[in-house]
């Protein structure tokens, strides 16, 4: 039974037309769900996910040792911390707050990697005291923070160095990390006083392996495998001019989604199985080891599973012969169009049955932005009170979501065999206001 790869995916793999002609997920009614839950709505897709994990797994079981570790910049709740456990796969933290929802959500703590370009001490202080997440170091002085606090614990601080392998993939220039002149990881000339800084430190770091990530919504595999090649290089020098063996190869994440027709993304299994053969060829090459391979996917687990249920409000065709359908969400709940030029796939989920439209219409958000546009041309006609539902959403939405114009944040459900259940509740107005204060002398 060939694998699925959901990455290469416009809709969630539950998605179907139900016999009223609405839009499915996960076996729920999207039109029920809108009903029930309120809109703006997003909502996952269980099975989704699941297959998207299973993917990976299989394409990485050619290497004798290999972890996916999930993204948590995506997507990160303390119920996606509960199914990437179930999943067998790590995560990766980038901030406090992330850390604290691994940590509420009982996530083991050896399987925790601490990301980040300036973490603070208190960031750095709780990893090292929790006694298992990894610390991926991305500057000297980074280093040097982690052996003072771990010397002031009197325990050793568990780290990788993240490198710029300097492999530019094929996406916004916004999200690529791996190039020459990124503010992410050391360069490659500066690895060997990082190492000699490690072994001057040798009572306070453990230094368990290398790190690089090249970028984000890649759709490409030659940069990865470059990367894997440049990464294997690095180790053969680390062992021959500092007699280290390091345990740990984490080659990252970034695999891309699909977001429209014309993306054509590789498979995460392919991705995953590629990364895998050419990690053994390269170690095998070089006569090296074979450490613990380490690969780190965020969008093209979540990214899938991710639909947005919005209602239509106003619509309106300007002289120009412009249309306009306006629904109730918008940039605040997803500002990759604003920030990216994000593209999307939007269909009307409550008449999925009716024709497309000839002539294109732009859905554009309810906030105070001429650029809050969801999706400049959607072959769609909506009037009021439709449900858009837009698809490939689980991915940097809720993460990158905001207040702007004093609104709350959507509603988050996981949907799975008929079953919708609240994994993120809807901000209400109370939860507005609950950090406001006022000087007693403004009351008078």
């Amino acid at each position: 039974m060939p694998v699925v790869s959901p990455n290469t995916l416009i809709m969630p793999v539950t998605a179907k037309v139900n016999g009223n002609g609405h839009l499915s997920i996960g076996a729920c009614d999207t039109v029920e769900l809108a009903k029930r839950f309120g809109t703006p709505l997003w909502v996952m897709d269980e099975e989704t996910i699941l297959q998207a994990g299973r993917a990976l797994k299989e394409g990485l079981s050619v290497y004798p040792n290999a972890r996916g570790l999930y993204a948590g910049k995506a997507f990160l709740c303390m119920a996606m911390c509960h199914l990437v456990r179930r999943m067998g796969m790590g995560l990766d933290v980038v901030s406090e707050g992330e850390m604290y929802t691994a940590q509420q959500a009982g996530f083991p703590k050896d399987l925790i990697y601490v990301h980040g370009n300036n973490k603070s001490e208190s960031e750095i202080r709780n990893a090292i005291v929790s006694a298992g997440p990894k610390i991926v170091i991305d500057s000297l002085s980074e280093l040097e923070m982690c052996a003072r606090v771990a010397c002031e614990l009197k325990t050793r601080a568990k780290v990788l160095i993240r490198v710029i392998p300097d492999v530019e993939p094929d996406t916004h220039h916004h999200i690529v990390t791996g190039h020459a002149t990124s503010k992410f990881g050391v360069p490659l000339d500066e690895l060997d006083g990082i190492i000699d800084a490690v072994t001057a430190n040798i009572k306070q770091i453990e230094l368990l392996g290398l790190h690089a990530h090249i970028g984000s919504q890649s759709k490409e595999l030659e940069p990865f495998l470059e990367t894997v090649d440049i990464l294997a290089d690095l180790y053969k020098e680390t062992k021959t001019k500092h007699g280290l063996d390091l345990p740990l190869l984490d080659v990252g994440g970034g695999l891309g989604i699909t977001y429209i027709e014309a993306d054509k993304p590789a498979p995460i299994y392919q991705w995953a199985r590629q990364v895998a053969e050419r990690t053994l060829s390269a170690f095998k090459e070089r006569r090296l080891d074979l450490p613990e391979l380490l690969v780190e996917p965020g969008r093209s687990i979540i990214g899938p599973a991710g639909t947005t249920i919005y209602t239509v409000g106003h619509t309106k065709k300007l002289p120009d012969g412009t249309d306009y359908i306006a629904v109730d969400g918008g940039m605040a709940d997803n500002p990759r169009p604003i920030t990216y030029g994000a593209k999307y796939t939007p269909v009307v989920a409550n008449r999925m049955t009716s024709a497309s439209s000839k002539t294109p219409a732009a859905i554009v958000g309810r906030y105070c932005e001429s650029g809050d546009i969801i999706v400049e041309e959607a072959y769609l006609t909506a009037q009021t009170g439709d449900l858009i539902a837009v698809f490939a959403t689980g991915a940097y939405n809720y993460s990158m979501a905001s207040n702007y114009n004093r609104t709350g944040r959507p509603a988050c459900v996981l949907v799975r065999e008929g079953q919708a259940e609240i994994i993120i509740e809807r901000e209400n107005n109370d939860d507005l206001i609950s950090k406001d204060r006022v000087p007693e002398r403004l009351k008078n």
